[in-house]
């Protein structure tokens, strides 16, 4: 019975992740358990871009129509004036265009960072994918002459990606020049300047 249990044992073949290019990736594993996880390094082309957007505004508790809308479209990344690549590198640089920023990433959160400014991206990446979305809400009330009003908006912006299989790890000649043009941020405040215009007619 012990001889019987000891080959049983040694032909079990050992499970866990078989792809070299996870970051949990097991060379003593015989067969693959879907377990793999892929990590953010490398550099990633701008595939197609989703943008998400609403707005509610209410005067004295009534919607007002034309200020309150929601809509969702897809365009290509040029469109959204989005070119290049996005690269991640190593030591903890991420490189967009001219511009160079420190970046970590855990828990599908990806945190880019250049002096005092930190952007926090909620952010999905599988083997080949890597979807990033920048997000900006707003939900306020005033009242201006006796007029109560509210705004609820949100806008989000989900760039998707595709892997590259080259990463370049030296950033010595790169000169950053703050643009962030993947990640530029709606001007919610101009909302605040078109209810006022509205609510005065």
């Amino acid at each position: 019975l012990i001889a019987t249990s000891l080959v049983f044992t040694a032909c079990k073949k050992e499970e866990g992740c078989t792809d070299s290019t996870a970051t949990n990736y097991n060379a003593d594993a015989e067969k693959d358990d879907g377990s793999c996880i892929y990590g953010i390094l490398g550099t990633w082309t701008a595939t197609s871009v989703n943008i998400d957007s609403s707005q509610t505004v209410t005067i004295n508790g009534v919607e007002v129509d034309s200020l309150t809308y929601s809509g969702n479209i897809t365009m290509a990344p040029n469109d959204a004036d989005i070119f290049g690549e996005i690269e991640f590198t190593n030591n903890g640089k991420a490189i967009i265009e001219d511009d160079i920023l420190d970046y970590t990433y855990s828990n599908n959160v990806l945190t880019l960072t250049d002096g005092n400014d930190i952007m926090l991206l909620p952010c999905f990446v599988t083997k080949t994918n890597l979807s990033l979305t920048l997000e900006e809400s707003m939900d306020t009330a005033w009242s201006e002459m006796g007029i109560a009003i509210t705004v609820q908006a949100y806008w989000g912006q989900t760039i998707n990606c595709s892997r590259n299989t080259v990463t370049n790890t030296n950033v010595n000649q790169r000169v950053g020049n703050s643009n962030y043009s993947w990640f530029t941020k709606p001007k919610l405040p101009n909302i605040l300047k078109d209810i006022k215009i509205n609510s005065n007619k």
